[in-house]
């Protein structure tokens, strides 16, 4: 049975490490690192590696520790050659690429500093169960243990606040090489539960470096939830820091608006390089926004909503809209277009509710429809929308084709602040709608 204890991984590190042959104990060396199989929720010590009495560096897998205490560390066969080390594929070393370093605590939904990591036996195992983030494990990482014991014990309870998180709510932030993409080591479904303002929020406390990287590292339509929560001039600089492969497939996941509000802001040359890289329906979309000023209801609209020919019943309605609500930026105004595009009519979403199945959408649907047209300035769309009380009003061109709509929150996002127009919510489509936030 192996003899395990608590320990912190600073304390842990630079302990003596004894080999015990027979009944001979020997001094070999001081323990120089920790090896974890990061890919776990409560991480295992899979190895450790010893700087031997005469300076190189040796492994000693974790199967050859007989004993752990505050002492030293007993091994029963000698440690290898670096070469000789068996690597796993999730290695993580916690001494240099963990402590002192950036982790993101999920539940938290922020970016904190590991100070240290407390490590606990488990069987016959030692695993990784928490993160010390607070002072407390910083005065143990600077060798102040003691100091810090008697300081903290004078203080009233709380005042420091809580130290350690549970290593299952955080996951490292992670270079596999030096130049390499940042990784956010975590399962997609606990990204699922960090709403994409929250996860946007986390972005913004690293560094410029850094948060390309990680967008990068993100599955396409999760990244492209996150940038459209954050400020432009963070868009910028991440959309600067990508590759432009990276940058389609991102951008082709946002809103046609949104995408184009963000294309508009840089050079044409590398604008016309993303949007060439782009799948061509989503890249027809945008470039047919960015044609328009942004200042005028062309600017503003975007080209997803949702319409119906005008012969169907309202079941069939319905039926269509199960279909194609998905890609809609709106889910409540269902218009009704000839084959030429004009308009017929508009319903909203409890009208057709309440209406019987059998019902023709033309019968129930009104025909006298406020429009916009393309070169409408953006303060007469927001007062078309004020004065009727309107959800989105369609935008039509000179011929009278419906080409989009402008939502109330678009009005919004060009009358107010950057900081507050963010903080409030969107009526239009939100791929964080089917993420809901962890209670």
């Amino acid at each position: 049975m192996v003899q395990l204890q608590e320990d912190f991984a600073s304390e842990l590190v630079g302990r003596p490490v004894e080999l015990l042959t027979g009944t001979q104990r020997s001094r070999i060396g001081k323990v120089h690192d920790i090896a974890v199989a990061a890919s776990e929720s409560f991480p295992p010590v899979v190895g450790l590696y010893v700087k031997s009495t005469d300076g190189i560096i040796r492994y000693a897998p974790f199967q050859s520790v007989l004993s752990i205490d505050d002492r030293e560390v007993t091994l029963g066969s000698p440690p290898v050659e670096g070469t000789a080390a068996p690597v796993a594929i999730d290695e993580l070393l916690l001494q240099k690429e963990l402590l002192d370093k950036q982790i993101v605590d999920v539940d938290g939904h922020k970016v904190v500093r590991v100070n240290d990591v407390k490590l606990a036996p488990a069987g016959d195992h030692l695993r990784l169960i928490a993160a010390d983030v607070g002072l407390p494990g910083l005065m143990r990482r600077l060798g102040l243990h003691a100091l810090g014991d008697r300081l903290f014990g004078r203080m009233p309870a709380g005042a420091v606040g809580p130290s350690l998180i549970s290593w299952d709510a955080v996951q490292p932030l992670h270079l596999e090489a030096p130049g390499d993409a940042l990784r956010l080591r975590v399962p997609q479904n606990k990204i699922d539960r960090i709403h994409p303002a929250d996860l946007a929020a986390i972005i913004e406390e690293l560094a410029a470096n850094e948060q390309a990287s990680l967008i990068g590292s993100l599955d396409e339509e999760t990244a492209a939830d996150a940038l459209e929560q954050l400020p432009v001039d963070t868009q910028l600089s991440i959309l600067e820091d990508l590759n432009p492969d990276q940058a389609a497939d991102i951008i082709e996941n946002m809103t046609p608006d949104d995408a184009a509000d963000l294309l508009g802001e840089i050079d044409t040359d590398k604008q016309q390089e993303i949007l060439g890289r782009m799948e061509p329906e989503e890249a027809k979309d945008v470039r047919e926004l960015l044609a328009h000023p942004d200042v005028t209801a062309g600017g503003l609209m975007t080209t997803e909503f949702l319409s119906v020919p005008p012969g169907l019943s309202v079941a069939e309605t319905l039926e269509h809209i199960r279909a194609a609500a998905e890609d809609a930026e709106l889910v409540y105004y269902i218009y009704v277009l000839d084959p030429q595009s004009n308009i017929d009519g508009v319903v909203s979403l409890r009208e057709l509710i309440m209406a019987g199945p059998d019902a023709s959408i033309k019968d129930i649907a009104h025909d006298d429809v406020v429009t916009v047209e393309l070169t409408t300035s953006r303060d007469e769309v927001a007062t078309t929308i004020a004065r009727y009380d309107f959800v989105a009003v369609p935008v039509v061109d000179a011929e009278g084709r419906m080409r989009g709509i402008v939502t109330v929150d678009d009005v919004i996002d060009v009358l107010l602040p950057e900081k507050l127009r963010k903080m409030l919510p969107r009526v239009g489509k939100s791929r964080a709608k089917h993420r809901a936030p962890k209670a």
